[in-house]
């Protein structure tokens, strides 16, 4: 954990302590501006490994060849993925790779979380370990693991303990689940305020402000399709998945159950889903948007656009953009229908958040399910009521005085 003298605690983990020294030195220079670093060095993995379960670290330096275990060399084919594996199991934090056989960890690259710096571009690490601290995701880590063992404890004190007599006739299998319910209940509500007030930096206070952030699940939570999954095609168009989620939902691959539950659909409803600025920011991809950005700005051309943000409208749903998902307006007209190994093939980007989900779909069967009935009048109940004026009778018509055509009226 740092400390008011020290912003960054830094793990190096390198049998070569010559290399470690010069790391040491250089990255002290080049990144004085950020403060304090407190480097600690460990010259094997199996070390590096304890002190990552015990200490809190906000990035590991690591060696791919690290075989100050005796490890043969023939061993050495994939140690990268195998140490970065021991690692994010421990405790996740960014990696940089400062190896000499970059090409055994150049797939886990992940800027800026996950960098690999080859041992001879020295002017290449510092930048790498700067974006790796500057990521704030140690931090962030910290603070929602403390948050959700607080919930834990406090929901063992003062719920679980005070009515343990009751829960303890029960099967003590059913209490976790009321435990993790609970927890992801008050997250939901509570969780992003909380960070809000105790993290500091813009990343956090911005996201804990955020409508938006309380939409999407990001990336989606299931394994398999679901209900208001956001994919997008091969072309790069945007679609939401409106197949009811009972019909999508498959039993994990690596669940033990005799007889795994699969999909019982054949194909995936699709509801178009129209960015509402181009790339280039001039145009839409939704049609009444794009006759209104290309019109003269009347009335006419105004009320369509404006339909698609109405939250009582029965064709449109808009969405807000929220990092990778740009702003969206969904079409329950323009709906189509794909195999479920395609819609597979595509990139899942989110899935909608409850309650936006099940108001999304409640939307979408509006849309089809409606039935159009003849306007009621009750404009008189409403006026014997005293809720209404009484409306007056229309004044008939008189004849003109005039005869049409010349006609002789008779007297």
């Amino acid at each position: 954990m740092t400390t008011p003298d020290v912003a960054y605690r830094v793990l190096i983990v390198d049998d070569d302590a010559k290399m470690t020294e010069d790391l040491q030195e250089l990255l002290t220079d080049e990144l004085t501006d950020l403060g304090g670093i407190e480097f600690e060095v460990e010259q094997d993995f199996a070390s590096a490994e304890e002190r990552l379960n015990h200490q809190d670290f906000d990035l590991v330096i690591l060696d791919v060849r690290d075989a100050a275990d005796g490890s043969p060399s023939a061993d050495i084919e994939g140690r990268g993925r195998e140490l970065y594996k021991k690692i994010a199991s421990v405790r996740w934090v960014p990696v940089v790779f400062f190896t000499g056989v970059p090409q055994q960890v150049r797939a886990l690259e992940e800027p800026p979380l996950i960098r690999v710096v080859t041992k001879n571009a020295l002017d290449d690490i510092a930048p790498a370990v700067r974006e790796g601290l500057l990521s704030g995701v140690p931090a962030l880590t910290r603070r929602i693991s403390g948050l959700v063992e607080r919930q834990v404890r406090d929901f063992m004190r003062d719920v679980v303990a005070p009515h343990w007599n009751e829960m303890a006739a029960a099967d003590p299998n059913e209490i976790a689940p009321v435990i993790v319910n609970r927890l992801a209940a008050w997250l939901r509500e509570n969780g992003l305020r909380e960070l809000d007030r105790v993290v500091d930096g813009d990343l956090v206070a911005i996201t804990g402000r955020s409508a938006a952030a309380r939409v999407y699940l990001m990336p989606p939570v299931t394994h398999h399709l679901t209900a208001t999954d956001l994919l997008v095609d091969f072309q790069g168009g945007w679609w939401l998945v409106i197949t009811p989620a009972c019909d999508l939902y498959e039993d994990h691959p690596d669940a033990k159950v005799e007889k795994p539950r699969k999909a019982k659909v054949q194909y995936v409803h699709l509801a178009k889903a129209d960015r509402v600025f181009t790339d280039d920011g001039d145009g839409s991809e939704s049609p009444p948007i794009t006759a209104w950005l290309s019109s003269a700005k009347s009335n006419k051309d105004k009320g369509p656009a404006q339909r698609a943000f109405r939250v009582d409208d029965n064709r449109y749903r808009a969405l807000p953009r929220y990092l990778d998902v740009p702003d969206l307006v969904i079409d329950f007209e323009n709906v189509r229908s794909v195999s479920l190994d395609e819609a597979r093939g595509w990139k899942r980007v989110a899935t909608l958040d409850s309650p936006f989900s099940e108001s999304m779909l409640i939307a979408y069967s509006r849309s089809v399910g409606r039935i159009g009935t003849p306007d009621l009048s009750f404009d008189d109940v409403q006026a014997r009521l005293g809720l209404a004026k009484p409306k007056s009778e229309p004044v008939p018509i008189q004849p003109s005085s005039s005869p049409p055509n010349g006609a002789v009226l008779n007297p």
